[in-house]
């Protein structure tokens, strides 16, 4: 199931809804849910499927329906019965080469929580390095919901990705995982 190049989506099927708990998944962008890890029924599916569920992967519909983190949550208490099925988005890796002197122009969530984000998400592109990268390089460009991975070759918490992204040198490589919306 596949709907543009470099697009790859599959469905998982839960075999109830209690399944959904079970899933270890960063809720903290409402619009992009994403896998935090495989554990729970992702290793089971894993074991199962030769489609493989990955760290990052996106979950675009529950059911047929398109799915907010908030969907997930409601259905995850409901006392329905029955196999859920999740529409899973494979991300795209992107590799963006900035060169200072100038201001990235992206703007940055993540949360702190104890369950909070796995990575930081771009949740807006204004004038400035990023911006020019898109203009640039369209079919590489990046924009909001898409997770920085690494900056430099460095990964970590969403905290020092912040950290390292404002302490760059002149060159500055990110790792992005772009997200089909």
């Amino acid at each position: 199931m596949s709907s543009g190049p470099g697009d790859e989506r599959f469905v998982l099927t839960l075999q109830d809804v209690s399944a959904l708990k079970s899933l270890d998944l960063d809720l903290s962008d409402n619009k992009c849910v994403i896998f935090a890890s495989c554990d729970g029924a992702a290793a089971e599916w894993n074991k199962q499927s030769l489609v493989q569920v990955f760290p990052y992967d996106r979950i675009i519909e529950i059911n047929g329906q398109p799915c907010l983190a908030t969907d997930l949550v409601e259905k995850s208490k409901s006392e329905d019965v029955g196999t859920v099925n999740l529409t899973v988005e494979r991300p795209q890796k992107r590799l963006l080469y900035l060169q200072k002197p100038g201001r990235l122009g992206m703007d940055l969530t993540y949360t702190k929580t104890r369950k909070g984000s796995v990575k930081p998400w771009i949740t807006n592109i204004s004038d400035g390095l990023v911006n020019q990268w898109n203009v640039n390089m369209p079919e590489l460009s990046v924009g909001p919901h898409d997770r920085i991975i690494t900056v430099n070759g460095s990964g970590g918490t969403p905290a020092d990705l912040v950290q390292l992204l404002s302490s760059a040198d002149d060159t500055m490589h990110l790792e992005v995982l772009h997200y089909n919306f």
